[in-house]
């Protein structure tokens, strides 16, 4: 495991906990990782994928979204909103280090795939290639455990919204977009990756994990999962 630096990026009243994984060889392209709704920065998910970019040259980034990990950023008038400002703010931190130079890229996962397609759709930042694992097109079911139950009440407050939008079916033709999902997700069906990647633009690829589910925890997935993600930033980042 490499050394890593903690920083702490200020939002609002409080701040976002990231940690960063730099290279050997600096400056560097970079990649922002976005957790899901239930996950935070310390996933193996994430310091896996941290330390494969690592040795391969590129700069990686994991942090807490709001209401998640070690976050002290209060949360705003709605989940979207929340995190959207989140990843802006660690893109700007990011872009203004004198470590990171060259192409940017966005690695999410489930809502933070969703988020970091947003982001990348806006326009806001020059991202080069994004990576999206298990992430949905629709987003009715976390508004429902969200808004309406109490699946949720013990992470964010009661009632809490989830904002807008609430599917990608005005997604633009953005181009560099690499897509995997698992065909055995219960949470996300798989056929929500094929709604997101027809909407997407050249160059793009959607990766179907036969027997995957939505953590993508079986040891073989996982490695495959990994490789193709770093593979992808290596391909657009050197074109």
């Amino acid at each position: 495991m490499s050394p890593v630096s903690r920083v702490m990026i200020p939002v609002g009243a409080g701040a976002l906990a990231c940690e960063i994984h730099l290279p050997d060889k600096l400056p560097s392209p970079a990649v922002v990782c976005c957790h899901g709704l239930l996950s935070s920065k310390d996933s193996t998910k994430y310091l896996s994928i941290a330390e494969e970019l690592r040795a391969v040259g590129i700069a990686a980034v994991r942090f807490d979204f709001s209401g998640a990990g070690e976050c002290t950023a209060p949360l705003g008038p709605n989940l979207l909103e929340s995190w959207l400002r989140d990843l802006d703010a660690v893109l700007g931190y990011v872009r203004a280090r004198t470590w990171m130079a060259g192409p940017l890229g966005l690695l999410g996962s489930s809502m933070g795939g969703y988020v970091s397609l947003l982001m990348r759709d806006s326009g806001r930042h020059p991202v080069n290639a994004l990576v999206c694992w298990s992430t949905p097109f629709r987003l009715e079911r976390i508004r429902a455990a969200l808004e309406d139950g109490d699946e949720l009440a013990h992470v964010f407050p009661a009632g809490f919204k989830l904002g807008h939008p609430q599917t990608l079916a005005s997604l633009g033709p953005i181009p560099g977009i690499l897509v995997i999902h698992g065909q055995e997700d219960d949470l996300v069906h798989w056929e929500q990756a094929t709604d997101i990647y027809r909407r997407l633009g050249e160059p793009r690829n959607l990766v179907l994990l036969r027997t995957a589910e939505h953590r993508i925890l079986d040891p073989e997935w996982r490695r495959l999962a990994l490789r193709l993600s770093v593979d992808w930033f290596r391909e657009r980042f050197s074109t």
